[in-house]
């Protein structure tokens, strides 16, 4: 019994801080984002540095990383009972999850982004699964300054160790929108906002244990949201963008994270 509650609470963790950037839903692009991340999770602070790169060969079809590297995660704890009052953990340097993946129109408006997901380094003993995601996602073009877009996501992870985590489905909506944008220099604002529900759909099975115990009653739903705020200059003939994004996650039950991420960073091209 208490080696199932234990294995259950693992699951929980599983999805605690995982560090996926939520981009809007757009058409395949070629830029380079660097950015520095601050996080609160649960009582757990954290400092990463976060690359996302996109590039677009041809106008239909892009490929794309997303990585991050944790330079420090610190919690601390108080407790009145017991012998221990007070109780610091810190955990340094290694990498989060990364993510590789391609995104494309198939038909005018309507593409597919398929991505794979590798388990992180040293930086966090979280998401310790590969995880393969199926995305078809449509946008629409409302005006020169305003897209909105919209998808559906499927998520299948790998077995590790006689684990199978439950498959997951999520839909995701945002919208983009430019302000006083001059499209020859590349230089104005840019803003988006970009929601992500998602859900666990089937009970994860530990495979150590007898099947009536293998099912970890871990079927989950929750949100994130993100917040995009860049202004973009022409240096020497080069746009160069500086941002503020704010993220939320909001977990019910087990799944989504329960916290809050602010960064900044630097766009290219």
């Amino acid at each position: 019994m208490f080696k199932r509650i234990g294995l259950t609470l693992l699951c929980a963790a599983l999805h605690c801080m995982a560090t996926e950037v939520l981009h809007p839903v757009l058409p395949p692009a070629t830029n380079i984002n660097i950015e520095t991340t601050f996080e609160l999770n649960d009582d757990v602070y954290s400092l990463d540095t976060k690359v996302s790169a996109e590039f677009s060969p041809v106008q239909r079809f892009s490929l794309y990383v997303d990585a991050s590297f944790r330079f420090l995660s610190y919690s601390y704890e108080y407790s009145t009972e017991g012998y221990i009052h007070n109780y610091c953990n810190l955990h340094v340097n290694g990498f989060n999850e990364t993510y590789l993946g391609l995104r494309s129109l198939v038909y005018k408006n309507i593409g597919v982004d398929v991505s794979w997901r590798l388990p992180p380094g040293e930086g966090s003993q979280l998401q310790r699964f590969h995880r393969l995601n199926f995305e078809p996602f449509t946008y629409l073009q409302i005006s020169r300054a305003l897209t909105v877009g919209t998808s559906f996501r499927y998520n299948k992870f790998l077995e590790d160790k006689n684990y199978e985590p439950g498959d997951e489905v999520g839909f995701k909506a945002s919208f983009a929108w430019k302000l006083g944008w001059n499209d020859s220099l590349n230089t104005g604002w840019k803003f988006s906002e970009t929601f992500l529900y998602g859900a666990r759909i089937k009970d994860s099975e530990n495979k150590n244990l007898d099947k009536p115990y293998r099912k970890m009653d871990d079927r989950y739903r929750g949100f994130k949201m993100r917040f995009d705020a860049m202004r973009s200059f022409n240096l020497f003939g080069l746009p160069i963008g500086v941002g503020l994004d704010y993220e939320i996650h909001k977990g019910l039950l087990f799944g989504f994270e329960t916290g809050h991420r602010i960064g900044v960073y630097i766009n290219l091209l």
